[in-house]
């Protein structure tokens, strides 16, 4: 797939069992899906359901709470526990020939000291990950220093890449031009709207995943950039439907059926698409 194909994720959250929510985000256009590992779901009958559908399967989200483990769990004992989840998570992308395994380098908005504790573990999922011949693509979370200590490590390997979160950008990294920094090594994209930071301190609160386009996000500076590291995979929405606590940004969203949101967000993303590729 390539930057004419336009995907979107399947959530639990939606309300809908994943089929039904595939068959809509098929009929509305989408070329392709991807969702989060969930090790108590069956992966490999969703996973084909989708790709019988005629949809492709992009990547798995891999689990993130816990993530803050690796680098800061001396003991060891939940950070082995978050690294057995990614050793599924892999195991599950490589069973299904899913080529990409998406990962936040931390959680956790006070978290600001990465370590070598941290980098030995990480090391640990990135040749796991290697031997399964699964690529991992690094997100732009909290903690831009996190992401920034992991790819100055294993930055160089050739199954090691970039995940770019446009919120996350606006929100979490204040402003920071992640693209410019990440963008040589950008595989995938969790792009997505919001109103940047709206309180003194940065809390997930403003993390509003809302359409492309109802933000402060500046779409075709986006899209330049985007076109600046040379990237020509699928463009993939990361959305959420529903509003973030005390906020009301979604709420129109919430108003929707899902088959209503599902085909906005299609003509979005096809808005997105056409600048993108102009």
């Amino acid at each position: 797939m390539d930057c004419n194909s336009v995907c979107t994720g399947i959530d639990k959250a939606f309300g809908l069992t994943y089929e039904e929510q595939i068959d809509i985000i098929k009929n509305a256009g989408f070329a392709g899906v991807f969702s989060d590992w969930m090790k108590d779901e069956d992966m490999n009958g969703i996973i084909s359901y989708a790709r019988n559908a005629g949809l492709e399967y992009i990547y798995l989200h891999a689990p993130f709470y816990g993530v803050d483990d690796l680098w800061h769990d001396e003991e060891g004992k939940l950070a082995e526990k978050m690294l057995k989840d990614l050793y599924g998570c892999a195991d599950c992308c490589a069973e299904n020939n899913v080529e990409i395994m998406v990962c936040h380098a931390i959680i956790g908005m006070d978290n600001h000291s990465p370590n070598e504790l941290g980098l030995e573990r990480i090391a640990k999922i990135v040749e796991y990950a290697k031997e399964k011949g699964v690529k991992i693509a690094f997100e732009n979370t909290e903690g831009p220093e996190y992401l920034q200590m992991i790819f100055d490590r294993f930055g160089h390997y050739d199954h090691i890449g970039f995940c770019f979160d446009s919120g996350h950008e606006m929100c979490y990294n204040a402003g920071i031009d992640m693209l410019a920094r990440h963008g040589e090594k950008l595989i995938v994209t969790h792009l997505n709207d919001n109103m940047g930071q709206t309180e003194e301190e940065i809390t997930f609160h403003d993390d509003n995943h809302m359409l492309p386009f109802d933000g402060i996000g500046d779409w075709n500076d986006i899209a330049a950039r985007m076109h600046k590291c040379g990237f020509t995979g699928p463009l993939s929405f990361e959305l959420v439907k529903g509003n973030r606590p005390n906020r009301n940004t979604n709420d129109r969203y919430i108003k929707m059926t899902f088959e209503e949101y599902i085909a906005e967000a299609y003509d979005r993303a096809d808005r997105f698409r056409k600048i993108y590729n102009t």
